[in-house]
């Protein structure tokens, strides 16, 4: 592969949030004693306990992962603020603000830099829909671009007319080798690197010119040309130089290791993620004239945009099946009474290699053609939120982001890129439709028609399934909440239907809960049957994070008391004190760790104490934080802003995670979640003395 390709597209990599309030360090709140390394980061030594775990697998599976990628934003700066908000005593608490402001964050961000920019696991957006139809547009087309008569190849108009736009729009003046950033996602793939990591420090000369050039032109005489290597840290990462932070190509991952089908809920997740990015780096303007918080990340913010946008035309094009073939559709004509065309779970990608580029996608092809209520949840999450992002019309009430509206609304424009906008402003109702798309289909074909419960699985052959799983109710309350918030003034009766929806499986959810507050993994709606022998940590935070999500929206008092009953019982019947965490199961004495229970559970305890304001609540938030990801094995390598900054160390901030060429693997494993972990949950064995004082209380 050259390096001639997207040499200066994307930086989905290096950057601190600009925003003082992301950077613990720089606050006045730190100034209380706090056991630190040498690194200058907390210890969490009262919070450890010696834990014996190992990653069983290590695979990225993209749906999972990026389902916690967003609960550990959730989890970041916003619970941060909102923990603040709430009165909870955070202030003066170090562990938690570095918790939350940057691991939390980080371990967040690594996940979707490594995925959409690094890792090629998918499909690169250089062959999507919104870049061919600029280069149509832009070449007024009459012959094939693959000739090269009259029209603009898809290379020619995002690096002639996309890319230059964005940096003048953001002021960032850097460009980068190998940056592949995708449209849409493979369902998995072997997180370990193929080469070494190039930690090399020697650069073109004309490169580095240029961009100090640019730099003292936008800083003045306030710029300091970067170090090379460690050395930088805070807001001035973004310009840090080491190789491979210019360079991606020795952060690939493997081609032949990867699942070349695209798994829609993996899309889904990932879309919701990007916007959530999106959200936040727009959050402010710079030097008065500049897009984004800083440079860097008003340049990622736009090509996030772009990804988004990419992808929702893929899918309204490509990815819509009828149960005998793909096929385009307008979804503002869509009525599922005359046709049921959804979007399936799973679709191959036969794809082309075509000289210096990426794999070009030739066709697509159906290889499970099943409607996941997972799939669609997550799908609706995304689509919902990228709406409230362009939508100037949108409830400015979150007390998060209220202070950020007005620069959104600079991003998305009528006349791009002439008035100053990075995107068409008519996207949005790109993502209007196909919510709608999905919300209708979500009625229709998962709604069991006698308790209004959504069901986990559709079938083309067998229609609808008769079961739900506990944790596809938890994703399905997060995509309807979303859309009866979001698109209220767009689409009232739709809205409305959608929390119509949302309390049919909110009050499920309180009537199938047990006396004790616990929760099955599932239920059959048909014999009213319990799914699962055991009570486990995935359905106990799934109902938990669901309810409470319900509780936000709706405000029936209802849905807070169950949720409160459940978190009781989790912690009564699954809490390890000696461990300082969950079991996974009751009774377990091996607790199996995924990214999905991580998630949910993380989701529940940040919105319980949000909900509650228990601050007793907030230590047991911290030690499982420490000890089920940090201490665990979930977070499998780090990079420079979660303490790896001594290049030569494999753990230099000694908290266990390595650094990413030292870790899994003969060079190393990208900073991203494991698959699979096992950890020993030992249950104490029952004396006769116990049995008998239990029988005599």
């Amino acid at each position: 592969m050259k390096r001639f390709f997207l040499t200066f597209l994307l930086q989905l990599l290096v950057t601190v949030p600009s925003l003082p309030q992301q950077t613990p360090t720089q606050g006045p709140d730190l100034d209380a004693p706090s056991t630190t390394q040498a690194s200058g980061q907390p210890s969490f030594k009262a919070l450890h306990s010696p834990l014996q775990a190992r990653v069983t697998d290590r695979r990225f599976y993209t749906r999972e992962a990026m389902y916690l990628a967003n609960e550990m934003n959730q989890s970041g700066d916003p619970f941060l603020t909102g923990a603040r908000l709430a009165g909870l005593p955070v202030d003066n608490d170090r562990d938690f603000q570095y918790i939350t402001a940057t691991e939390s964050y980080w371990y967040s961000r690594y996940v979707m830099q490594t995925l959409v920019t690094e890792s090629r696991l998918g499909l690169v957006l250089i062959h999507g829909p919104y870049v061919t139809e600029k280069a149509i547009e832009i070449g007024n087309a009459q012959y094939s671009r693959d000739r090269g008569e009259n029209e603009l190849s898809n290379k020619d108009v995002l690096f002639q007319h996309i890319i230059p736009s964005y940096l003048a729009r953001t002021g960032f003046p850097r460009r980068f080798e190998d940056a592949s950033p995708l449209m849409i996602e493979f369902a998995s793939g072997d997180p370990h690197f193929t080469r070494p990591v190039d930690k090399g420090t020697k650069f073109e000369m004309s490169e580095n010119l240029w961009r100090e050039r640019q730099l003292r032109r936008l800083y003045g005489a306030s710029y300091q040309p970067p170090p090379t290597g460690a050395g930088i840290g805070g807001n001035d990462m973004w310009q840090y130089r080491v190789n491979y932070r210019e360079d991606f190509s020795s952060l690939r991952w493997s081609n032949d290791k990867m699942d070349h089908y695209v798994d829609l809920g993996g899309a889904g997740q990932t879309m919701m993620k990007a916007v959530l990015w999106m959200e936040y780096f727009f959050r402010q303007s710079h030097h008065e004239k500049y897009l984004g918080n800083n440079p860097e990340e008003g340049f990622r913010g736009a090509i996030l945009n772009l990804a988004s946008v990419s992808k929702m035309l893929l899918l309204k094009s490509n990815f819509f099946y009828d149960g005998s073939h793909l096929q385009g559709m307008n979804p503002f004509n869509y009525d599922p009474n005359r046709k049921l065309i959804y979007f399936p779970h799973e679709v191959s990608v036969v794809s082309r290699y075509i000289g210096d580029l990426p794999p070009r996608p030739e066709d697509f092809k159906v290889r499970d053609d099943r409607s996941l209520l997972f799939d669609q949840a997550s799908l609706l999450w995304a689509f919902s939120e990228y709406f409230y992002f362009a939508d100037p019309g949108r409830d400015r009430s979150d007390p998060v982001y209220r202070t950020a509206y007005d620069n959104w609304d600079k991003v998305f424009g009528d006349k791009t890129p002439y008035d100053g906008s990075l995107m068409e402003r008519k996207y949005m109702q790109l993502a209007r439709g196909l919510g709608n798309v999905v919300l209708r289909n979500l009625d229709s074909m998962h709604r069991d028609p006698q308790s209004g419960v959504l069901v986990s699985e559709w079938d083309p052959h067998r229609k609808r399934g008769s079961t739900v799983k506990v944790s596809d109710l938890n994703i399905a309350i997060l995509g309807l909440a979303n859309y009866h918030r979001h698109l209220a003034k767009a689409e009232p009766e739709l809205s409305g239907r959608a929390g119509d929806l949302l309390r049919a499986q909110a009050d499920f959810l309180v009537r199938v809960q047990n006396p004790d507050g616990t929760f099955a993994d599932g239920y059959d709606l048909t014999t009213g049957n319990k799914l699962g022998e055991q009570v486990t940590l995935l359905a106990q935070a799934s109902a938990i994070r669901g309810l409470l999500r319900a509780y936000q929206e709706l405000g029936d008092p209802r849905y807070l008391e169950s949720a409160r009953r459940a978190y009781r019982a989790m912690n009564e019947r699954l809490w390890d004190e000696q461990c300082g965490l969950y079991r996974s199961q009751a009774g377990a004495s091996v607790s199996v760790y995924t990214p999905m229970n991580v998630a949910a559970t993380l989701g529940a305890m940040r919105e319980m104490l949000l909900a509650t304001r228990n601050a007793e609540e907030v230590e047991r938030y911290k030690r499982f934080w420490v000890q089920a990801v940090d201490s665990s094995g979930l977070q499998q390598a780090e990079y420079e802003e979660t303490g790896e900054s001594d290049l030569s160390k494999k753990d230099g901030d000694e908290d266990g995670i390595p650094r990413m060429e030292f870790g899994d693997g003969k060079h190393g494993i990208a900073p991203v979640y494991a698959g699979r972990i096992e950890i020993q949950t030992p249950v104490a064995p029952v004396t006769s003395v116990a049995v008998a004082q239990q029988t005599k209380h």
